[in-house]
């Protein structure tokens, strides 16, 4: 198979990579809209002053796939303007139409201005058994909008186009992961190292090379400085994770996700009906966090982040090069739990799991620089490698989006799911060892 089917060395630079722009830049290329297109569009729908106001905050809560609505509507105007079909005004005002008529159907227009968050969200910890009760579950966090922000915002985020996020879509069904190069820009990295407390010594502050210099030890006394409370959890020996949800410092890094909201909901809809979620199932997020890899942090086990559908956004603060602890993941894995859209049923799931397994020559790394974005399902096996340097940690934020609780395994799935992770893995190995089909103009 290998010499007729010759497998991709880089799938993450090569297949799977989609370069981010600043939405005004899309906009002058006639690749997403302005804000202030959207909201004339949905005006001219029939949509009153409250009703907008109602559904930008609809569109915050996750009450539907609202900012998904608005890419496809989009995307058909575009595509209809390309091909010169007929009154192009007429067509956007019938759409809207109808999209807003949906809107109001389904209680979008009517959302209250105060916040009622679900139950869940009063959870604490349990005294008995020391577990947070609301980790995982909806605490009816708010995400910054993309598509639907206000005209009058100053807010520049970085995002793909509409055809661009198609391409994103089909490579997270096929690899169940990619990489977004330059989500944020250079002075929202720089506010959030700064915000965070990312220290810098003054010989590293010095050199030329990275835009961003690297982080030798992360101290949090001074982020705890800000939340007395907010204490670290380790899940394997050198990596720290700050739970930042319902705290202050969520309002401080919620920013980030901006530009990967439509292609979150692009994804997650259609990984949603594939999966056969009931209609109601409602979307959420699940976790922000802080992830800190200390130096000399070990590997972790192979695992996935739930056996639902769902997606975890990674942005990096400080470069990750192959030598400080970067995500690796199996690519297709995601295939052995995830109904292929179209092609249900067991046989297309692992026709469609090897197809991508094979397709890349050995295992994914996840190097990136800071301010790149990693998107990848939930049901995708993966691990962090462990840190080689002894004087450099690795600082990201992650975001998980859901639908059901996760990981939606106990420990006996976990267990397993290391075991296929270290087997994959060496079959990986294996299989990048063979010999692959001879380049041009090599003997």
């Amino acid at each position: 198979r290998k010499q007729s089917c010759a497998p991709d060395a880089e799938l993450l630079k090569r297949r799977a990579r989609f370069e981010c722009v600043p939405a005004s830049v899309l906009a002058g290329r006639g690749s997403l809209p302005t804000p202030a297109v959207v909201e004339k569009s949905i005006r001219l729908g029939g949509a009153e002053d409250a009703e907008v106001a109602a559904l930008r905050r609809a569109a915050q809560r996750l009450r539907g796939p609202i900012e998904l609505d608005l890419l496809i509507a989009e995307g058909t105007c575009a595509a209809a303007e390309a091909a010169g079909e007929g009154d192009s005004a007429r067509r956007r005002q019938d759409l809207y139409r109808a999209l807003v008529q949906s809107w109001r159907e389904a209680g979008y227009l009517k959302e209250p201005e105060e916040h009622q968050k679900p139950r869940s969200a009063l959870g604490g910890v349990d005294y008995v058994t020391q577990t947070d009760e609301s980790y995982g579950r909806d605490v009816g966090c708010l995400v910054p909008l993309m598509l639907a922000r206000e005209p009058k915002s100053s807010a520049d985020p970085f995002s793909l186009g509409m055809a661009e996020t198609e391409a994103a879509v089909r490579a997270l069904e096929e690899h169940g992961v990619v990489l977004l190069r330059s989500i944020l820009g250079h002075a929202e990295i720089q506010a959030l190292r700064e915000r965070l407390h990312l220290q810098i010594s003054a010989l590293d502050r010095g050199r030329k090379g990275s835009a961003f210099p690297p982080v030798r030890e992360y101290d949090a006394a001074l982020l705890q400085a800000d939340e007395p409370d907010l204490e670290a959890v380790q899940s394997t020996p050198g990596r720290r994770h700050f739970y930042l949800r319902g705290r202050a410092l969520e309002d401080v890094v919620s920013g980030v996700q901006a530009g990967a909201v439509p292609l979150v909901w692009a994804h997650l809809a259609r990984a949603a009906e594939a999966a056969g979620l009931p209609a109601g199932a409602r979307l959420y997020v699940s976790e922000v966090q802080l992830l800190v890899t200390d130096p000399c942090a070990v590997d972790q086990f192979w695992h996935v982040d739930n056996t639902a559908p769902g997606l975890t956004l990674f942005v990096p603060l400080t470069d990750v090069p192959q030598d400080l602890g970067p995500t690796l993941f199996l690519p297709g894995s995601h295939r052995l739990l995830a109904e292929v859209p179209g092609s249900p049923g067991i046989v297309s799931r692992v026709g469609s799991f090897f197809s991508a397994f094979f397709g890349n020559d050995g295992v994914v790394v996840g190097s990136m620089a800071a301010g790149d974005a990693l998107i990848y399902d939930a049901r995708l096996v993966h691990r962090g490698a462990a840190n080689r340097k002894y004087d450099r940690a690795r600082v990201a934020l992650v975001f998980r989006y859901d639908f059901d609780r996760p990981p939606g395994v106990g420990i006996l799935g976990t267990q397993l799911f290391s075991w296929t992770g270290n087997t994959l893995a060496v079959i990986q190995r294996f299989y990048a060892s063979l010999p692959g089909p001879a380049r041009a103009g090599t003997p």
